[in-house]
């Protein structure tokens, strides 16, 4: 009479039952197509070859008139800041720029700016950056292009990048005596690496909205002249005037790219002038090579989706994607020997200006902003790309295993549930048919919904503490760097998400439901954040995907062995873990001639470091990898965890037996768990 076990009451399908039996090597061939989607996406016949889409840009039509005298001049003007660099050894030697810019007739201005430290007592720091606005004779000033120099003193541990400013001010001189530039052009020079360009541009679009002092970290100040409204900006390192190669620069804030037409138009100008250039360009001496086709272009698609998941820009024109302004930096590279230098020495910056001249000329022809081609792609090569529509169904693969787990599991609640069929026996056992019907008849079992809500919440809880607690004024108070402070709220948080499953115990079918909702959260989290950040979600899948996979609620469906192994796994996968392994990687490779306990302390400093930077970048510039992990990522863990335990109460908890000698123990209450 079992009414559990009665197959005639089960409304699961055949297909249903079979995907069950064998959802894991399903989920995992799903994983496996995902994987080798990717893979196939370095072979020339699933990438696309590069082309403009924006025919107002134009660029064979520019015909550069850039000369010599151009030349001369940037190297006079790098001999003068040479001279000033002298004398300013950790400073920037402002009154110079801002009377070559006053020489060169520009609209010149200076922007001061403040940077209050999270860390430290609020220590303050006081930048100031230089700008000169050209604006256009044959229009009014509604809209602009900005050419932006970093300046690094003589003091800075960064590579010398000094030449950008020369070279900046020399193509501004040659700009001031044309008549055809239909935008206002903007040079600005900015100090303290990403910070000046960060603070400059908060001030020129949120310049006059009132800040609350006490509260930001950042107080960009107001800048005395604006132009246009912003439709493109070219930012320009160069360690030389004699250079061997250019370097273009594409990651923005959060793994955000410029359209594709820009990067497809610095490419097709530094071509045309005769410089080695592209994505990830490599020395002259160093690109000579024996790989294959494939092998380079998974290497550069790999290469760049690493440095895209940091969301970490790669230059300042990172900053200026979040205010919808498409920009890219072209980092010119210092040649190593003159002896294979074509034409005079005189002359060596003469390419770079006309390359410069000509970005700027079809930036110029703009009608409105870029829209005609992709924002969303994966470099392959120079001339090759891999846009959303290729790239995303890999992501897809690995993602619907969460999918389909979760609705498989969902159902087979609650007729496959373990601890029932236990109960049951029981009953049976003792003749108990009636109280059977009773206590355990399937529609009379109600799922712990409460308990699991709290339980989610409680989770939640613990990743928002661990974004907001490090920046509370009574932490900030406490005489720590910010490395230690911060490493250690992180650590104590874990640590209460590492006891919570021994500490709460779910009731029955408890688990289940936990690891349904588990599921579906994992899964929406990481296609929201591979549309964002395609690289984010793609490696995050790529190292979670098999680990949820083989998470079973149910014990005696696993063996031990391999019970072990994935508790061992999703200890591994600790957040903060993986930022230590991940640094530990980066140590190793770069120190090799360490000892591995150097190493190893050397990577638990530098994580430490990196949790404090993941916290600062994200109230100075908004970056919000440190956010994900905290509110997204550790929730999912300790989730994670708490089902690898498989910790849960017998439903034998939930009845109240009446033992006496005389009597077989009788359940007197239902089973009813909310």
């Amino acid at each position: 009479m079992g009414l559990l076990s009665d197959p005639s009451i089960s409304t699961q399908s055949k297909l249903v039952d079979g995907l069950a039996r064998h959802v894991r090597k399903v989920c995992y061939a799903l994983y496996v197509a995902g994987v080798a989607w990717f893979f196939c996406l370095a072979l020339p016949e699933f990438n696309h070859g590069t082309y403009l889409s924006e025919n107002a840009l134009s660029p064979g039509l520019v015909y550069p008139e850039i000369r010599i005298d151009a030349n001369r001049l940037a190297i006079q003007l790098l001999e003068e800041l040479q001279r000033e660099r002298k004398d300013h050894l950790s400073t920037t030697p402002h009154a110079w720029i801002a009377a070559k810019m006053n020489e060169f007739g520009l609209e010149t201005h200076t922007h001061n700016y403040t940077l209050r430290y999270p860390f430290g007592g609020g220590k303050e720091y006081h930048g100031k950056n230089i700008y000169g606005i050209l604006r256009a004779p044959r229009i009014a000033s509604t809209e602009g292009i900005v050419f932006a120099a970093p300046y690094r003193a003589a003091s800075s541990v960064h590579t010398d990048i000094s030449a950008s400013v020369p070279l900046l001010l020399a193509f501004a001189d040659f700009a001031r005596r044309k008549n055809y530039w239909a935008k206002d052009l903007i040079f600005l020079v900015t100090e303290q690496e990403q910070l000046g360009m960060q603070a400059w541009l908060e001030a020129y679009h949120d310049g006059d909205r009132d800040l609350d002092l006490s509260k930001a970290y950042l107080r960009p100040g107001n800048l005395p002249a604006r132009a246009g409204s912003l439709q493109a900006a070219l930012n320009i390192e160069v360690q030389d005037l004699e250079i061997d190669h250019v370097d273009v620069r594409i990651e923005g804030l959060n793994g955000k790219l410029p359209n594709l037409d820009m990067f497809n138009l610095v490419q097709r100008i530094m071509a045309r002038e005769g410089i080695a250039s592209g994505y990830k360009q490599a020395p002259r001496k160093k690109r000579r090579h024996s790989q294959s086709h494939f092998e380079q272009n998974l290497r550069q698609m790999l290469t760049m989706l690493a440095s895209q998941s940091s969301g970490v820009p790669t230059g300042n024109h990172g900053l200026f994607h979040r205010y919808r302004i498409d920009a890219l930096t072209i980092a010119a590279n210092r040649r190593a020997t003159h002896a294979t230098l074509k034409g005079s020495p005189g002359s060596a910056a003469v390419p770079l200006l006309k390359a410069i001249e000509g970005i700027a000329r079809s930036l110029n022809n703009l009608l409105e902003r870029f829209h005609q081609s992709f924002f969303f792609y994966v470099i392959v090569n120079n001339d090759r790309y891999i846009s959303i529509g290729d790239y995303m169904p890999a992501l897809v693969a690995l993602v619907a295993c969460a999918f389909l787990k979760a609705y498989l599991t969902w159902s087979t609640l609650p007729a496959t549930n373990a601890e029932l069929e236990k109960a049951a026996d029981w009953l049976r056992e003792h003749e108990q048919e009636a109280e059977l019907e009773e206590n355990l008849e399937p529609d009379k079992f109600e799922l712990p919904y409460g308990s699991v809500l709290i339980y989610l919440t409680a989770t939640l809880l613990i990743g928002f503490l661990c974004n907001v607690l490090p920046l509370q004024q009574y932490f900030l108070e406490i005489p720590m760097g910010a490395a230690p402070l911060t490493t250690s709220v992180l650590s104590f948080l874990s640590l209460i998400g590492f006891v919570l499953p021994f500490v709460v115990v779910l009731p029955p079918g408890g688990l289940e439901l936990l690891h349904v909702a588990f599921l579906l959260i994992y899964g929406c989290a990481l296609i929201v954040i591979g549309l964002l950040n395609f690289a984010l979600g793609f490696f995050a899948a790529v190292l979670t995907v098999p680990l949820v996979i083989a998470l079973e609620t149910k014990e005696e469906n696993s063996r031990s062995t391999l019970r072990n192994t994935i508790r061992l796994a999703t200890l591994v996968m600790n957040p903060m873990m993986v930022v230590y392994v991940i640094v530990l990687a980066m140590t190793f490779y770069q120190f090799p001639e360490l000892s591995v306990q150097k190493i190893m302390l050397r990577a638990a400093t530098a994580a430490m470091d990196a949790s404090a930077y993941g916290l600062i970048d994200s109230v100075i510039y908004g970056n919000w990898l440190y956010f994900v992990i905290c509110t997204i990522f550790l929730p999912l863990w300790i989730i994670c965890w708490t089902l690898s335990l498989s910790k849960r109460r017998d439903y034998a908890d939930y009845l109240d037996f009446d033992e006496s000698p005389s009597t077989s123990p009788q359940p007197q209450s239902k089973v009813k768990t909310n």
